[in-house]
């Protein structure tokens, strides 16, 4: 399974902002797979990063 949450590569859209959303999302989520503990507290913050992530590009076509 891919540890990519966000589907960087699909983005009808072709804006960069999407783009970049995407890419700092994967980073720090990347970030807190590597460094914080397998829990459930982490489970719960990388849920909310992919919210954010969502909401975010969501929020680009409003």
């Amino acid at each position: 399974m891919s540890n990519e949450t966000t589907i960087p590569s699909f983005n009808p859209s072709g804006k960069r902002e999407v783009d970049a959303i995407k890419e700092m999302t994967e980073t720090i989520m990347q970030f807190l797979r590597d460094n914080v503990p397998e829990n459930r507290c982490r489970s719960i913050a990388l849920t909310n990063y992919e919210q954010a992530a969502m909401w975010a590009v969501k929020a680009n076509f409003m």
